[in-house]
């Protein structure tokens, strides 16, 4: 891996994560805008079920993806970093 296609990975590493917790403030109504990726959604944000279906459609929205409902399992809702990790992975990134 070159050294440009390290900070491109990075980069885009970024946006993902940036999409979600831009994603979690609007669902939550509060600032989450610095959550670290270990940060878990359930137990320290209060993400809930029906909170998390609209946390995916918001991130959709945001990045102009669509997900495949099929490939979600709850693993992917741990933290900041496990859903930006499967966000990446559907956008194809």
């Amino acid at each position: 891996m070159t050294e440009n296609t390290a900070v491109v990975d990075t980069a885009e590493r970024a946006r993902f994560v940036d999409a979600v917790r831009q994603g979690l403030t609007e669902v939550l109504n509060k600032d989450v805008s610095g959550a670290e990726e270990g940060v878990r959604l359930f137990d320290e944000l209060g993400l809930d079920s029906s909170s998390a279906l609209e946390l995916l459609i918001t991130i959709e929205e945001i990045l102009d993806v669509q997900f495949d409902a099929e490939d979600l399992e709850m693993t992917h809702f741990e933290t900041v970093g496990s859903l930006a990790d499967f966000v990446a992975s559907e956008a194809g990134a």
